[in-house]
């Protein structure tokens, strides 16, 4: 039987210091992932569990587990009505609960709960602490699972969680904000499950949906697989994979919008210095034709010049 050794202050603080110093390195894709691997080493549990998702529907949208099948989560929300706990973690949120706080070891082994759901992943001690993020109304579990019944969780370990379940969800947060690119387009972006349910937002991004409202999940099917890149009413919007998450992308349409691929390229060699003949070159065409395309190109942007042409690349 492995005992059970609490985890000394400098060991927590070196967790911490490590959730925000590894950020920058793993993919927001990866980084709950990760970051729940090193909790179960440090507490010395056997499986644990990441859940996230709206306030309102108390529903995982998103889910991590370790030393658990994929099927997990939907037991664990099927059983939701049977499970004790539940109340008490929305009820004293950031403080860890165990299971053998809310009900007796006698009603819970031989309870349906238990059979349906614990025991057949062998899963003995549960350790859950809930937290509500305020600025976005998502609420995050953490379940820790031992699988020997003599090893439950002490009252050190619970306020280890204590201290940990704000950083956990801190660093998540901030792991999101270092990969979202500052743009100098005048771009913004977010963080969203397929639900539409925002993670990560840049204060930009609310100004310029505040000028065209927009529902997504109501516009486009939020799917992780799923890729756009459209205008609507004068916002420019981008979606694409962010591991099983989203990110959106939107910016005001400019008038260079609506050159083509091609021509945007001949503009971006001609606002370098580039002349006719260098981009010629790299293009392998004659010079002639970029001739004719610049002249096409100046027709649409209703400019005449390549002073003007510069400028309105710059409001870009």
């Amino acid at each position: 039987m492995a005992i059970t050794k609490p985890v000394s202050n400098r060991e927590t603080e070196m967790f911490i210091q490590t959730l925000y110093c590894e950020a920058s390195n793993i993919a927001p894709g990866d980084f709950r992932n990760w970051a729940l691997l090193q909790l179960t080493e440090l507490l010395n549990v056997d499986a644990a569990i990441w859940g996230t998702g709206n306030l309102n529907t108390l529903q995982f949208h998103y889910l991590e587990h370790l030393g658990l099948d994929a099927d997990y989560g939907k037991k664990l929300i099927a059983t939701l009505h049977l499970n004790p706990i539940r109340g008490a973690i929305l009820n004293n949120l950031d403080n860890p609960i165990s299971m053998s706080e809310v009900i007796d070891d006698a009603k819970f082994f031989n309870s349906s709960l238990y059979t349906q759901l614990f025991e057949p992943y062998g899963i003995q001690r549960i350790l859950a602490t809930g937290h509500i993020e305020q600025h976005c109304k998502l609420h995050s579990l953490i379940s820790l699972y031992r699988f020997d019944r003599d090893r439950d969780f002490l009252e050190k370990e619970k306020t280890t969680i204590s201290r940990l379940i704000y950083h956990l969800v801190s660093a998540a947060s901030h792991n999101f904000f270092l990969h979202i690119e500052a743009r100098s387009d005048g771009a913004a972006m977010a963080i969203c499950d397929k639900h539409g349910c925002y993670w990560h937002v840049q204060p930009r991004f609310v100004e310029l949906l505040s000028q065209t409202p927009v529902v997504f999940s109501d516009v486009f099917p939020l799917e992780k697989n799923y890729e756009l890149n459209e205008d609507l009413n004068g916002i420019k919007i981008s979606i694409a994979p962010l591991g099983e998450l989203l990110q959106i992308t939107v910016r005001k349409v400019h008038p260079l919008d609506q050159l083509s691929a091609r021509e945007q390229q001949i503009v971006n060699w001609i606002i370098q210095g580039l002349t006719f003949k260098e981009v010629a070159r790299e293009l392998g065409i004659a010079p002639s034709t970029i001739s004719n395309h610049l002249y096409r190109i100046y027709r649409k942007l209703e400019i005449t010049s390549r002073s003007e042409l510069a400028r309105l690349f710059q409001t870009r």
